[in-house]
């Protein structure tokens, strides 16, 4: 089982959507038993997912009514087998927590080959919660060929 784990803030919006975006994306490729996704927050208590971030997915075709944000620690980042965070800042705050893991551990954008951070959209209206999830949708689609790829070494 390949094991990717997605990684924000407070576990409530970005990282959530991002996992179950990439959980149907497995799901219809046929991939469920092969690959893994999870998600967790650098600073996370439990918590369900904000409501803009259920009502999103709702709309996309997923669900985040169970989600409960779970605070990342040295297991869960260790055993992932690719690490994908929102922000460069976040990917520095895991790499500085486990050095030997750098090579595992890349933004969501880097990952897509492109650049920026996915924007936050805590505290936001609907729509900015849209965005963030069109962005999302769109980076895992492009990083799509290579997580298969991945997937299909281990």
């Amino acid at each position: 089982m390949f094991e990717i784990l997605i990684v924000c803030t407070g576990n409530t919006c970005r990282s959530p959507m991002a996992a179950a975006l990439l959980a149907n994306m497995i799901e219809q490729a046929g991939l469920a038993g092969e690959i893994m996704v999870a998600s967790a927050g650098i600073s996370a208590w439990q918590q369900p997912a904000s409501l803009h971030a259920q009502a999103v997915m709702r709309q996309a075709g997923c669900s985040l009514d169970k989600h409960c944000s779970q605070q990342l620690d040295l297991v869960k980042l260790q055993a992932a087998d690719l690490v994908l965070t929102m922000t460069a800042a976040h990917k520095q705050t895991l790499v500085d927590l486990a050095p030997g893991m750098a090579g595992k551990i890349y933004t969501l954008a880097e990952f897509a080959g492109e650049l920026q951070d996915v924007a936050d959209p805590f505290g936001g209206n609907e729509a900015r919660y849209r965005e963030c999830a069109g962005q999302l949708e769109r980076l895992l689609s492009k990083s799509w060929g290579k997580i298969v790829s991945l997937a299909g070494k281990k």
